[in-house]
């Protein structure tokens, strides 16, 4: 029973990667900025946040202008020097993409052949705009690609997935996205790159030793945003009703604390899943600061915080702080 409940997390962690990519169109977003018609030099002191609002109701708020906002640092208000915001709710941003995929525990020579057949269904859908890679993890952690917008390299890394097993290292292979795309480029094509990982498995780790408040730190500075897509276990109540068992990714508060979501995959459609992450990052505001001078280089952790000039939302920020490099 064990093995066939994990040979069936690898099997729908496989099918769910083609879903977003069909959720996700890739033209470029209009730019609400000061340069709107050039390219934007960023440099390495410009701090970016990414945040989201929603209204009372669960929706996105989408006609906010650059003076609706305003960025705190350590508490004290800053000047915005870029803001950017998607205008039509069917365009989005470039992305930087890691995909980790859980792949503890066995799986049969028949689920291999699905996570190929998603694999060409993926790369299919690649668009030159983005880039992503692919990890897998058990009690290992393979870079099965690192980030291309190639489809044959994309699809050279599935065919490379074998039979899962052992134990999982999920706090460790997100600890090796974030590293991987902190060392992507800030910017393509003149517009700031949204990074992210999307993370597929239980939410239970086993091996892990990585102290999670440092990841939620490295995650910050690195500006990445955690998604959590959970195939959940769940726990009967009192009263005879299910409730969703509480795992140490959920404890962790790690997808939180960057401005991500953690969606349940308890049923064969996880279209409603990727087209909220899709719907997301669709309706993020990029907004960056230069810090103060004497805080830009003084080897401290400064804290961040997102208000806006519209009563009755709720800011979703990607990051709570950064660290200023000496």
């Amino acid at each position: 029973m064990r093995q066939k409940s994990i040979a069936r997390r690898v099997r729908l962690a496989a099918g769910l990667i083609p879903i977003l990519l069909v959720a996700l169109p890739f033209p470029s977003v209009k730019c609400q900025n000061n340069q709107a018609n050039q390219s934007i030099k960023i440099e390495t002191d410009l701090v970016t946040v990414d945040a989201d609002v929603i209204d009372k109701d669960g929706n996105y708020v989408r006609n906010l202008k650059q003076n609706d906002f305003v960025v705190l640092e350590d508490g004290v208000p800053q000047k915005l020097d870029f803001f950017e915001a998607n205008e039509d709710a069917e365009l989005t941003r470039p992305l930087s993409v890691v995909f980790a995929l859980d792949v503890s525990g066995s799986i049969e020579p028949e689920e291999v052949l699905k996570q190929r057949e998603a694999a060409e269904s993926f790369v299919r859908l690649v668009r030159p705009e983005s880039e992503f890679a692919v990890i897998a993890f058990n009690y290992e952690i393979k870079v099965l690609q690192n980030f291309t917008s190639d489809p044959r390299k994309l699809d050279q890394a599935f065919r490379k997935i074998g039979r899962g097993e052992g134990s999982t290292r999920i706090f460790g292979s997100i600890d090796k996205a974030v590293e991987m795309l902190k060392k992507t480029p800030r910017t393509r094509n003149g517009r700031i790159l949204r990074r992210v990982v999307i993370v597929i498995t239980d939410g239970y780790d086993s091996v892990d030793s990585i102290d999670q408040h440092d990841l939620i730190r490295r995650a910050n500075d690195a500006g990445v945003s955690v998604y959590s897509i959970t195939l959940p276990s769940y726990l009967m109540t009192a009263v005879g009703k299910k409730k969703r068992a509480l795992t140490l990714l959920d404890a962790s508060g790690i997808v939180d604390s960057t401005g991500g979501a953690d969606f349940s995959a308890d049923s064969h459609d996880f279209t409603p899943a990727f087209k909220s992450i899709a719907e997301e990052i669709r309706s993020s505001y990029t907004l960056a600061f230069y810090p103060p001078e004497k805080d830009r280089h003084d080897g401290k952790v400064h804290q961040i915080k997102i208000e806006v000039n519209r009563s009755g939302v709720t800011i979703k920020a990607s990051r709570q702080s950064y660290l200023a490099v000496k």
